[in-house]
């Protein structure tokens, strides 16, 4: 039989790390063998590098519609496959926010005409619209709330959050929630303390603490909390277990890279919740290789250069550097292979509801990130897929990065060169 591709090299298949060819047709992994499969191409990954799952991003801002000139759907997804990303999953918080059936399928329209890799979308949850979640819940990937305010008018009042948990948790659909509590932010409104005082770690850890009570006392819902940055709010969904691991966490890229030693003085790394303390950041790396942090995004968040040094704006881009910090983690960090694959792969598509995707299986989509951990890569504007032009990691050398993309059986990034 021969298929339309094959990828051979050291694969990460579910459990171990082995020498094998994965055959690709129609879009879809079709056979994983020692040997022996033909194709009419054949991408042979060198020994510096591993062959995983397609990684997912289950975070990222697209700012299409509404804010083309900080980045499209075109742009962000060229950015993804940069990186080594092969689905991404966008957030609802545009001008026009994504809280109705309208507006997400206007979303989905747009993507069929420009996506380079597979887009899905959030819908938003706000105290007005609980009535129409069923109704998008058939086209939604999950929902998503702010109980603080961040980017966009999304906010969702303590008292809605306790109607929304039964409603989304009807549906079916997983629920992300980005937890700050917004009367601890207003307290420290008027101080002059530095960005990361002005949104300190309490007020994510009572946030984080009120959403882990919440979901405990109602049997339907299964809650993501976003980019979790804090020692102490991960000890709090570890200890989330009694309800059925039906509350995960994610941590951005950002945040195990950088601290607020880092954030002093340079408006570029402002994000909510801001960047924290060396401790906060260790912590978030054990729990990566423990277990307890199930997803790694990057909170992909563009805005012009401009606009984070003259208005401070919170969120960096990160797409274009996802398999950079990946190959950082393996190389530097010591991250097990298996592990990467876990977070970047398998728990999202188990949690989010993707079973065609996040292992190398037969049955599974064509999504293939080759990652090369031993071809150092300074990270420059010039080769930069995002529209906004910049990026938080901007002259940092890595050890590597993603040097094959397949999404749906469709080579992207062809020996780090981008198919536009």
């Amino acid at each position: 039989m021969e298929y339309d591709l094959v990828v051979e090299g050291r694969v990460v298949l579910p459990g171990s790390v082995k020498d094998a060819q994965v055959g690709i047709r129609d879009g879809r992994i079709s056979a994983v063998k020692r040997q022996g499969l033909r194709a009419e191409r054949t991408i042979r990954a060198p020994d510096s590098c591993l062959v995983f799952p397609g990684f997912i991003d289950s975070h990222v801002h697209l700012r299409e519609p509404g804010w083309e000139y900080k980045e499209d759907i075109r742009s962000g997804t060229l950015a993804a496959a940069h990186g080594g990303v092969t689905t991404v999953f966008d957030m609802p918080n545009n001008p026009t926010p994504t809280t109705s059936p309208v507006a997400l399928d206007r979303k989905r329209r747009l993507a069929e005409s420009k996506a380079k890799v597979e887009v899905r979308f959030f819908a938003g949850v706000t105290d007005a619209n609980l009535a129409q979640l069923r109704l998008m819940a058939p086209s939604a990937v999950g929902f998503k709330a702010y109980l603080a305010r961040s980017t966009g008018d999304l906010v969702l009042s303590n008292g809605g959050l306790a109607k929304a948990i039964p409603e989304v948790g009807a549906t079916g659909k997983p629920f992300s929630l980005h937890c700050e509590d917004q009367a601890i932010i207003d307290s420290r409104a008027s101080s002059r303390s530095s960005y990361a005082d002005l949104r300190p770690p309490e007020a994510e850890v009572a946030s984080v603490r009120e959403v882990v009570g919440m979901v405990r006392k109602d049997g339907g819902v299964r809650a993501n909390i976003c980019h979790v940055s804090t020692a102490e709010a991960l000890r709090l969904v570890e200890g989330s277990g009694g309800s059925g691991h039906r509350v995960h966490c994610e941590a951005a890229l950002h945040h195990l890279f950088f601290t607020r030693k880092d954030l002093d003085g340079n408006p570029l790394l402002r994000t909510n919740p801001p960047l924290r303390g060396e401790s906060d950041r260790v912590a978030l790396l054990e729990g990566l290789v423990g277990g307890s942090v199930n997803s790694l995004v990057t909170d992909h968040a563009p805005h012009t250069r401009e606009e984070k040094l003259s208005e401070g704006l919170a969120g960096v881009p990160g797409l274009d550097d996802y398999g950079h910090v990946v190959a950082w983690l393996v190389m530097r960090v010591g991250v097990d292979p298996l592990v990467v694959s876990r977070a970047c792969s398998s728990d999202p598509a188990s949690f989010f509801g993707l079973p065609d995707r996040g292992e190398v299986a037969v049955g599974r989509r064509g999504d293939l990130t080759v990652l090369d951990l031993k071809s150092p890569q300074r990270v420059a504007e010039g080769e930069l897929q995002t529209k906004c032009g910049w990026s938080p990691y901007e002259g940092f050398e890595f050890p590597g990065g993603a040097r094959w993309t397949v999404s749906g059986g469709r080579v992207v990034l062809d020996d780090g060169q981008l198919e536009v």
